[in-house]
């Protein structure tokens, strides 16, 4: 069966600015209007934050499966409510939303709602435009901007003006006709083989390089891994490891994490970045400009000894700081030591969507005390991140829960499936505290 395109009708909404509306016909021989969809930036967005939707409806009689929207975000980073059920892409300004196996099928004479966040960063109110959505293909294969992607194989440091990047061709592309080559985030060069010089570059310099393929009708595949690779130092410049940095200093910074900072190391040519080291175990890095860190995560009441590095262009690392040591304060009464979520329960249950079953988790837990308003909570089934819950946005606004809180999880179809579930709240400074309890539970049959 051959490619299908299924209409999307797409509405950008945002206060003071009226709708669009891109209509994108079917093609001959499909049922018309079959599956449609509206995508909307939600009232209320502001520069900072913004919540919208893609809401699909499917008018035909027969489920849909292995769809894709795309859209174009005027400014800001686009996220998912629901990374259990949907693959998000950005790529600049446009936006690919594509189901994840079966969790997200659009149920005949069904309707479903992919939740969506926009942090446009202060840049101004976000738009939505150019909207469209594939169908699926005769085996479910890519449908828009495709999940194979091109694989770095090997990409190396040649000197200190030039790196040899390589990949390996998306799997099962055959009708890649040529890569794209982009040097942090701007495009550099297009080839038609697999490996490529990039010239002409500064000594001692950090570069990020990504790769992706264009088919012969335009479309492209998505990025492959960021290839990040440090020039050496010009012949001559880099002959000694870097002066460690002094004045190390640890202070506790509430229950949870400890601020570090410390003077400058130096170096023969240019220190690069820094190391630090917690109980002898690096746990983090930070950049060439740093003179402090936050190291967060951490377990109340609890003792530490921080030590930093610095390290050069060549990968020489400096000696490393005397010992500082610290003890984070003592968690607030009726708090676990880390924050975590407590009395947290799980129950399944089953909503009916078409002619589909659809499985759910019910959470409930209490709100951890003493640390701050919390509005975001991190759920991760099977011991990966799956969705996101937050409070205090979304049209309407949803009150910050300050006692007891309970959302529900969407994991699809699944009958009799066995799930392990945990969640984590954000902390008001921006880390995640501790994992509640981990619970294992069974969707009906």
């Amino acid at each position: 069966m051959s490619r299908k395109r299924i209409a999307l009708a797409c509405v950008a909404v945002v206060v003071g600015v009226g709708s669009v509306v891109i209509p994108v016909a079917a093609n001959a021989g499909e049922e018309e209007n079959a599956l449609g969809a509206t995508c909307r930036v939600a009232d209320g967005a502001g520069v900072w934050w913004a919540s919208g939707e893609v809401a699909l409806a499917n008018k035909g009689d027969r489920p849909v499966r292995n769809w894709t929207a795309e859209f174009d975000v005027s400014q800001g980073q686009v996220t998912l409510d629901n990374p259990w059920a949907y693959e998000l892409r950005q790529d600049g300004k446009r936006v690919t939303v594509k189901p994840i196996a079966d969790r997200a099928d659009v149920a005949a004479k069904g309707r479903l709602a992919v939740k969506i966040g926009i942090n446009p960063a202060g840049k101004g109110v976000p738009k939505i435009t150019g909207c469209r959505v594939n169908g699926p293909s005769a085996g479910g294969g890519d449908t828009g901007t495709s999940t194979a992607v091109p694989a770095d194989s090997g990409s190396f440091v040649k000197d200190h003006t030039a790196v040899h990047l390589m990949w390996k061709p998306p799997a099962g592309a055959s009708d890649i006709a040529r890569y794209e080559v982009f040097q942090d985030g701007k495009k550099v060069k297009t080839v038609k083989d697999t490996m490529t010089d990039v010239e002409k570059l500064a000594p001692a310099t950090r570069y990020v390089f990504k790769v992706r393929g264009v088919r012969a009708d335009g479309r492209t595949t998505g990025f492959g891994k960021d290839i990040v690779l440090t020039t050496l130092a010009a012949p001559g410049q880099d002959k000694a490891k870097p002066v460690m940095p002094v004045d190390l200093e640890a202070t506790g910074s509430g229950p949870y994490q400890v601020v570090l900072r410390w003077r400058a190391a130096t170096d023969d040519v240019a220190v690069t970045g820094y190391r630090i080291h917690r109980d002898g175990v690096k746990v983090q890095e930070a950049d060439a400009k740093a003179t402090s860190a936050t190291v967060a995560g951490l377990t109340a009441g609890t003792a530490y000894r921080f030590k930093v590095t610095a390290v050069d262009a060549s990968g020489k690392e400096s000696d490393p700081t005397r010992e500082a040591q610290v003890t984070t304060g003592k968690a607030p009464d009726g708090n676990t030591g880390t924050a975590a979520p407590g009395d947290f329960a799980a129950t399944t249950a089953t909503k009916q969507d078409g002619n589909v079953t659809q499985h759910y988790l019910n959470l409930t837990w209490s709100v951890p005390q003493g640390v701050g308003q919390i509005s975001t909570y991190q759920v991760y089934l099977n011991g990966k991140p799956a969705q996101t819950f937050m409070w205090g946005t979304g049209d309407p606004v949803l009150p910050v829960p300050a006692g007891k809180a309970s959302r529900e999880v969407l994991v699809g179809p699944h009958p009799g499936t066995t799930y392990t579930v945990k969640i984590r709240p954000r902390l008001g400074d921006g880390t995640w505290g501790a994992f509640s309890r981990e619970l294992t539970v069974q969707t009906g049959r």
